[in-house]
């Protein structure tokens, strides 16, 4: 044994040649092979019907070599580098040069939301997982979508180092007036991936970039606030190809509130409560006004099943008895109630954007979460979680909502505040929150305004945005052209929108049809107008505001002055005398002290407002052709997954 031993010793050394690497390859074809030094090695499909191809090599060279993958007669055009202290790769793709590529990250210096598990394998964005689904269901279900749920008989997700698959995977079919359309898929809680276990493959069919959401959902999370995670996948079925997709959390599920809330990052671990608490589902219409009498102002906010209201309305409740004015009551009201902080951020970003669909702009679209761990018998803690990103940097903004065209992303959000909105038939006639907390005191308009300067100056500038997007670009071209090059197996006669890869080019600088603005000057608008209305900069600011710039100052609380003018008012009185005279009305004169108030406030001098004037002047019947609800039935399939 030892004479062996040492001959096997001698080879090794001898030869240079001794070290045992497995290598892996998700390919879609039949005949897979790897070349090394001249020498080609068949790797074998590690399940059958499965993309993953696997081999171990035991005379792999010592320190780093190249090497490539052949499929179906057709090698890799460029080459691939083992390092020297690899024993297996990972799980690479046939013709992706870089298995991983870290992105560009948004940096903000305030992130103090710690309660997440956090990002995990599952979506880590320097790696871009394959997912593939199969079975003569999911066959069907591709070519024939169902609005109802349809069981695919297999899912497996092929992350960067492991993969895993479920059996009988329950999903349902969303926008199905796209070729490209959505899917929802639960795993169930037991069967979680890294702590999730419900997901959607979102497609944002109205975003030629198909990467808005993606981008909205990586700042919030920079940012400090509770979020969705995302990460852009490949979506095949049975061996056959059907697009580039957002894999991402939903909002207002039990998966999501116990990964984001109770999830330890170090650990991996979640340690949920048990009850959740509630997650409200918050649609067109859902506020926040005190109305026990009429539980149907309440209808908005959808439940699960077993749940109910009650925690949603003493929160309302709560809310109309609050004086923001009163700091020590605020600050408890902080506490107990509802955490303004990370409200601030949602706010910020959905102005930042034009989310229009969103609460700010029509009530929409949010989640409303309730931690059993902050709350009492009789006080609720709740959170205010955003959702569902597509309709933002400039895309679906409707006459409805823009009334100013191209100069849309130069209003103040300034005049957003204090309004009655009711945009449509559905939509809700205030925003509580807003009208709570940001523009009911100085101070909390002064701490939200603090918070948006933040954001702008960290992160939603010309100079730090565009760095990190562009990392975006670079690392999904490739696969944005993949995604337009087959042919959907669900085909439609025509959809609302059919872009294709000139207008995934065209839209980062350039507006495209439908789209008035590129998302870079989108930013550089909002960013720029923002600048004069503070006088602020940012880090490679190359025309910050000069000394002449005067900032917006907030209004301070009206101040009243009495003049003490005198009005004499004369009024009728009759009286009697005995007397045979006849007798002509008496007139007295009454002195009395009225009071004139003028208010003094210093604001910036623009035509913000003429956005509000405009709904001001409109009738209901104004709206008829461009409601949200008639855009809805434009897309009937548009809603939320």
């Amino acid at each position: 044994m030892l004479k062996r031993f040492i001959l096997l010793l001698a080879l090794c050394t001898g030869v240079a040649f001794c070290r045992s690497i497995t290598f892996k390859i998700i390919a879609f074809g039949t005949k897979v092979q790897l070349r090394l030094n001249n020498k080609k090695y068949t790797l074998k499909a590690a399940t059958a019907g499965e993309p993953l191809f696997k081999g171990k090599l035991t005379s792999a060279p010592d320190g780093e070599f190249f090497y490539h993958y052949i499929l179906d007669g057709v090698e890799e055009n460029f080459d691939r580098v083992c390092s020297d202290n690899v024993t297996t790769t990972l799980n690479e793709f046939f013709g992706r040069k870089d298995t991983i590529k870290p992105l560009e990250q948004f940096q903000y210096p305030k992130n103090q939301w710690n309660r997440s598990i956090g990002k995990t394998t599952l979506f880590d964005d320097s790696y871009i997982p394959t997912i593939h689904m199969t079975g003569n269901v999911t066959e069907n279900f591709f070519h024939n979508p169902s609005r109802t749920s349809v069981k695919l008989e297999r899912v497996t997700f092929y992350l960067k180092d492991s993969q895993k698959a479920y059996l009988n995977v329950p999903v349902t079919a969303k926008n199905r007036d796209f070729e490209k359309f959505q899917i929802r898929m639960s795993l169930g809680q037991s069967a979680n991936l890294y702590g999730r276990y419900l997901l959607k493959f979102r497609n944002g069919s109205e975003d030629p970039l198909n990467l808005r959401q993606m981008i909205y959902g990586n700042i919030i999370q920079s940012i400090g606030m509770p979020s969705i995670h995302s990460v852009m996948v490949r979506v095949y079925y049975n061996m056959k190809p059907a697009g580039f997709y957002t894999m991402q959390e939903e909002a207002f599920s039990d998966s999501f509130i116990r990964a984001e809330f109770y999830g330890d990052p170090d650990t991996q671990t979640i340690d949920a409560p048990n009850p959740l608490g509630y997650a409200l589902d918050c649609s067109t219409g859902s506020d926040f006004e005190y109305k026990p009498m009429n539980l149907s102002y309440y209808d908005p906010f959808v439940t699960k099943s077993g749940e109910t209201k009650d925690k949603l309305i003493a929160f309302c409740g709560a809310l109309d008895k609050l004086n923001t004015s009163d700091e020590k009551e605020l600050e408890e009201f902080e506490a107990r109630w509802f955490d303004i902080d990370t409200f601030h951020k949602a706010m910020a970003m959905e102005y930042l954007t034009g989310d229009w669909d969103g609460y700010w702009h029509f009530t929409s679209n949010f989640a409303f979460y309730d931690d059993p761990k902050q709350s009492t018998d009789d006080t609720f803690k709740f959170y205010f979680i955003t959702q569902d990103h597509d309709e933002t940097f400039g895309v679906g903004l409707i006459p409805l909502v823009n009334t100013v065209g191209y100069d849309f992303p130069k209003q103040s959000y300034t005049s957003m505040l204090n309004r009655t909105w009711h945009l449509d038939a559905y939509d809700a006639e205030h925003r509580t929150l807003v009208d709570k907390f940001i523009s009911s005191t100085p101070s909390l308009q002064k701490r939200f305004q603090d918070t948006l300067i933040s954001i702008v100056q960290n992160i939603f500038n010309p100079v730090a945005f565009t760095k990190v997007v562009d990392s975006y670009y670079q690392r999904y071209r490739p696969e944005v052209e993949w995604d337009y090059s087959f042919e959907r197996p669900y085909r439609l006669i025509k959809q609302p929108t059919n872009w294709g890869l000139s207008d995934f080019d065209t839209n980062f600088n350039q507006p495209v049809f439908g789209i008035q603005w590129g998302i870079y000057e989108w930013v550089s608008l909002r960013a720029e107008s923002i600048k004069n209305e503070f006088c602020i900069t940012w880090e490679g600011d190359v025309n910050p505001p000069d000394e002449s710039c005067i900032p917006y100052e907030i209004p301070t609380p009206t101040e009243i002055i009495n003049e003490n003018p005198t009005t004499t008012v004369i009024e009728e009185s009759t009286y009697f005398e005995t007397t045979n005279e006849e007798i002509n009305p008496a007139t007295t004169t009454t002195t009395t002290t009225t009071t004139t108030t003028t208010s003094r406030t210093k604001s910036i001098p623009t035509v913000r407002n003429i956005f509000a004037n405009w709904f001001k002047s409109k009738k209901p019947e104004d709206f008829k052709t461009t409601s949200k609800r008639t855009i809805q039935e434009y897309y009937p399939e548009k809603s939320k997954i």
